[in-house]
């Protein structure tokens, strides 16, 4: 027989999982579990607790302390309190705990749980840095090796257990439920050490040129990595390639845009879980990484579905890219002159009436690019001027100019002097007034420009 589960009056989806200790005491009077006496009981030990941490928190010196702080305290003792009521199956068990213990006792014991959090969230921390992906994504390393050094080092349980301190702007792939202080680190950590034992599966250099496929420029992008890869290897067991190699080819896209065409949500999941089952077995996945995995699907499901109907599945399973093995142009914009002589030059230029004379002087007396950028900027040229001068260029010197100084919108504006602004729309006034065909070749040799072998 079928064990009877017991119906509890509080549903846990109804209580609010950063204030668990507020929210499971209105629920508790409002379903009247809880008489007007005994929430006033509960409160009036919660302040009697306040007050003792507030000693401690002044050192026995004084008992007055700031408004803001006194509220902290309160904060950090009711989500202590908090952290020991989820340990119970059920709200209901939580009230009776809290009706029988009272609130001192349940305070210690989520002392100590936050303790052994504390120190469980260290250990999945340095198992986490002992295997991290090799990427040269920022916001990765930032997040999960500084982010978290800092957070363990603000963190104070005894009087501020509900504070975060850090963003965590590394994106993982489940959706969390709302939570704060070590809880929300624990859980955040668990979630990226499940998703680091995924892509330990397979090589760095397969999953960086992979996540080439996404962007090139993909390291300065908040993106998750986990969750492209197990896309990537899952598209491959669909379209009949090998998963260890994360590489779908153009192809691949065409047999999975047909697979996922016109399907629902609920049909996509069903393939996805499937795959799955493949996957682990082909990469011999633990149980509980395959859990896991599994709990990732209901969203990617939804990701598919509406990627299948705006026909961009590209942008879902990548195809990898190989940027090392694109041609590269590699231009110097050359030595500049002595500080002296350059001023004398540009003295020279700014007192020529003519724009003849100042072209004259320019290719007389300017022998590198980095010292006409200099004079473009430096010359109080008119735009007619400038125009003038670029048009004198040679295609690729127009073309690594641009790659300098590229088309501004109004957010670039705050970092760029007027000069500079200036220049970025000379060069682009100059273009638009080219030929299509020259204008493409020049963009083409702009993007292809190694900037680091640019002299800045």
């Amino acid at each position: 027989m079928r064990a009877i589960e017991k119906v509890s009056q509080i549903k846990r989806e109804a209580l609010n999982s950063e204030f668990y200790f507020q929210s499971l005491l209105e629920q508790a009077h409002a379903a009247g579990m809880l008489s007007d006496s005994q929430l006033e009981g509960i409160q009036f030990d919660c302040l009697a607790l306040l007050a003792k941490q507030t000693e401690k928190y002044n050192r026995g010196s004084s008992s007055s302390i700031q408004v803001e702080a006194a509220q902290n305290l309160l904060t950090s003792i009711m989500f202590t309190i908090g952290v020991w009521l989820k340990t119970y199956p059920n709200p209901d068990e939580a009230v009776a705990a809290l009706q029988k213990g009272g609130v001192s006792t349940l305070f210690q014991k989520g002392v100590e749980r936050i303790e052994r959090l504390i120190k469980s969230s260290k250990t999945l921390h340095s198992l986490i840095t002992k295997n991290l992906v090799q990427t040269p994504n920022e916001f990765y390393r930032s997040t999960i090796v500084d982010g978290i050094k800092g957070f363990f080092k603000l963190y104070r349980p005894e009087f501020a257990a509900h504070e975060t301190h850090i963003t965590a702007d590394y994106p993982i792939s489940h959706r969390m439920e709302r939570l704060m202080g070590i809880e929300f680190i624990h859980k955040y950590l668990e979630c990226v050490y499940y998703e680091n034992l995924f892509c330990a599966q397979f090589s760095a250099e397969d999953v960086h040129h992979l996540l080439c496929g996404y962007d090139e420029h993909y390291e300065q992008m908040l993106i998750n990595i986990y969750e492209l890869v197990l896309l990537a290897a899952m598209g491959c067991i669909l379209s009949g390639r090998d998963c260890r190699q994360l590489e779908l080819v153009p192809s691949s896209v065409q047999i999975l845009g047909d697979l996922f065409h016109g399907k629902t949500r609920a049909a996509i999941e069903k393939i996805l879980r499937e795959t799955v089952i493949q996957l682990s077995a082909q990469l011999e996945l633990s149980e509980p990484l395959q859990k896991y995995v599994g709990e990732s699907l209901p969203q990617l499901a939804a990701t598919i579905e509406i990627a299948a109907r705006l026909l961009t599945l590209d942008r879902v399973f990548l195809v990898p890219q190989y940027p090392e093995n694109n041609p590269q142009l590699i231009f110097s914009f050359g030595e500049k002159m002595a500080d002296e002589k350059y001023s004398k030059v540009l003295e020279e230029i700014k007192q020529c009436r003519y724009l003849a004379d100042k072209k004259a002087l320019i290719k007389s007396e300017i022998h590198s690019l980095a010292d006409l950028e200099d004079l473009l900027l430096d010359a109080e040229l008119s735009e007619a001027e400038t125009l003038s001068i670029l048009g004198e260029l040679s295609a690729i010197e127009i073309a690594a100019l641009l790659k300098k100084y590229p088309e501004t919108d109004v957010f670039d504006l705050y970092g760029l002097a007027d000069r500079q602004v200036a220049l970025s729309e000379c060069l682009q006034k100059y273009l638009a007034a080219l030929p299509a065909e020259q204008q493409e070749a020049i963009r083409r040799a702009a993007a292809a420009l190694n900037g680091r072998a640019m002299s800045e």
